[in-house]
């Protein structure tokens, strides 16, 4: 990971790549709780989008001001991850970032994109983009899921490190997209959840009832 971040330096492939997952988690999350949600699917798909696309912009201007901040995740996660394979009989060290493990000798570096937060953000942008929720469902959803992502976050990295030690098989990259897959589930869990406000009927007032004169009933 560089010491510092600029977000000019990124090139055009990552906001191409950005926008169209974007699209992807929104559409999809739309299609799942298409029964639930009851907006428009551009409505859904903007508010998504604008959601995803800021959170994206707050951790970057993060990592840009105080890249010590993911330097510090990033160095936690990896003595975390080196105490697990240790403790299942891999003969591993950890420096900062790196973990170094023998026979055979491989060597992994945990960076910010491997904390997982794309998938984060899209989680909460998802959950955020739904109208007709309280506001304490959508606290517990969001608090709940990202425990759960974390979770899943950390089993990917250590799972990922241990099978590839024990077959050679690299399978880091694949995990992202069975990553995307277990953010939709959680979603869509979520959204089993739900009791969506219902909409307030209009008030309407009573028909005013025609006073007839006492003498027309004579």
């Amino acid at each position: 990971m560089p010491d510092v971040f600029d977000i000019s330096s990124l090139p055009y492939s990552w906001l191409v790549v950005t926008v169209i997952m974007a699209v992807a988690f929104g559409a999809a999350g739309y299609v799942i709780a298409s029964r639930r949600v009851k907006q428009s699917f551009v409505v859904f798909l903007v508010r998504f989008a604008i959601i995803f696309l800021l959170l994206i912009l707050i951790e970057a201007a993060i990592l840009s001001l105080w890249p010590s901040v993911h330097n510090t995740m990033c160095n936690l996660t990896t003595r975390l991850v080196g105490g697990i394979l240790g403790a299942v009989g891999v003969s591993e060290s950890v420096s900062g970032s790196i973990i170094t493990l023998q026979d055979p000798f491989l060597v992994f570096r945990v960076d910010a994109a491997c904390l997982g937060g794309l998938l984060l953000w899209a989680y909460m942008a998802l959950v955020l983009a739904e109208s007709r929720v309280s506001p304490k469902q959508r606290l517990a959803g969001i608090l709940i899921g990202l425990a759960i992502l974390l979770g899943f976050n950390f089993f990917r990295i250590t799972w990922s490190i241990y099978l590839e030690w024990q077959t050679g098989v690299n399978v880091h990259d694949y995990f992202y997209i069975f990553n995307m897959i277990f953010v939709l589930l959680v979603w869509a869990g979520w959204l089993r959840t739900l009791k969506p406000k219902p909409t307030k009927p209009a008030k309407t007032t009573p028909p005013e009832q025609e006073i007839v004169p006492a003498s027309q009933n004579d």
